[in-house]
């Protein structure tokens, strides 16, 4: 009798659906929170007003703690979080950025498509620190000044990449970043 309930058991657990992730087009997020109860209710009413930053890819999702910010990419975080900053001040917890997971077997993590364009000098470093943050390049263009090069790395590893990038070129290379897909965490390197 035992064998058949373990049978049946492993058979549901099977025919179960894998844990849905809601908003996985949204692969990153901001946590932020007050210890003030009259701000973190306000915070929690943010989800109700109308904001210009919902349509750029942003969604807010209110949390026991407090309120979440939601973005299809880090730097589409900045515009929620900067805006509630303004209207709340110091009253505010913001938390740093941090990668959204889709908890299940396995546990996958979300990758993301990097396209950068710039001046040549700036592509033998680049490449290099790509392969550091784990990239895999998909394409690289250097027949011509400026250089473009197409990688695909886990967002984890490029948390900051914008701001790194700005400081350490000036400003002199253009990135951007888009969600390419969702990869078990435990996968060697990225596959082509």
């Amino acid at each position: 009798m035992m064998p058949r309930l373990l049978q049946r058991s492993d058979a549901r657990t099977a025919l179960r659906p894998r844990t849905s992730m809601l908003h996985p087009e949204c692969p990153v997020e901001q946590a932020i929170r007050s210890d003030d109860p009259a701000v973190q209710a306000a915070l929690l009413q943010e989800i109700w007003r109308r904001h210009s930053f919902i349509g750029e890819g942003t969604l807010l999702v209110a949390d026991p703690k407090g309120l979440r910010v939601l973005a299809r990419t880090e730097g589409a975080l900045r515009g929620p979080v900067d805006t509630l900053s303004r209207e709340h001040g110091h009253r505010l917890i913001v938390e740093p950025p941090s990668v959204r997971y889709a908890h299940g077997a396995p546990v996958l993590e979300p990758y993301m498509t990097v396209l950068l364009c710039g001046p040549a000098r700036y592509q033998p470093r680049l490449q290099g620190d790509l392969a550091q943050r784990r990239a895999h390049l998909t394409r690289v263009d250097q027949r011509a000044d400026p250089f473009v090069l197409e990688a695909e790395a886990p967002l984890g590893s490029l948390l900051g990449y914008r701001d790194w990038l700005d400081e350490w070129s000036g400003g002199d290379v253009d990135v951007s970043m888009w969600l390419s897909r969702y990869r078990p965490i435990d996968d060697g390197p990225a596959a082509a």
